[in-house]
C-alpha cells in the first residue's frame, strides 16, 4: 500500500473515532464512516461508498437521509433515478463540525 494511501486510512480511521466518541453527533459507526468519506474525500457518492465498504447501498442511503435531512451535514448535490446514486458533499454544517475535530 502506498504511504498516501495508509496515511488517507488514518485519517479517515481518526476521523471516524472522533465523530463517533464526539457529544455533537448522535449516530452510528456506518453514519461516522460516510461523513468522514465524504469529508476526506474518499467518496462522493452513496453507491461508490456502498461498495468501497462492503455495505448494502439500501443502509448507506438510510445514512444519507439522517445524514441530509435531520442532521443537515450532507447536500446531496444529485441523484441518479436509474441507479439510485446520491452523489454527496459536506453542507457548511458538516464541514464546520469535521474542521473542528481534523484540527483537535
Amino acid at each position: 500500500m502506498p504511504p498516501d494511501d495508509a496515511a488517507l486510512i488514518a485519517d479517515w480511521t481518526a476521523l471516524c473515532a472522533a465523530l463517533e466518541n464526539g457529544d455533537s453527533l448522535s449516530c452510528g459507526p456506518l453514519a461516522c464512516g460516510l461523513l468522514a468519506a465524504v469529508a476526506l474525500g474518499l467518496s462522493g457518492d452513496s453507491r461508490g461508498f456502498a461498495r468501497d465498504f462492503g455495505i448494502a447501498h439500501a443502509l448507506v442511503l438510510r445514512e444519507v437521509n439522517i445524514l441530509s435531512g435531520d442532521l443537515g451535514l450532507l447536500t446531496v448535490t444529485r441523484n441518479d433515478e436509474r441507479t439510485q446514486r446520491s452523489f454527496l458533499a459536506l453542507s457548511l454544517a458538516g464541514k464546520d463540525l469535521t474542521d473542528r475535530l481534523t484540527r483537535a
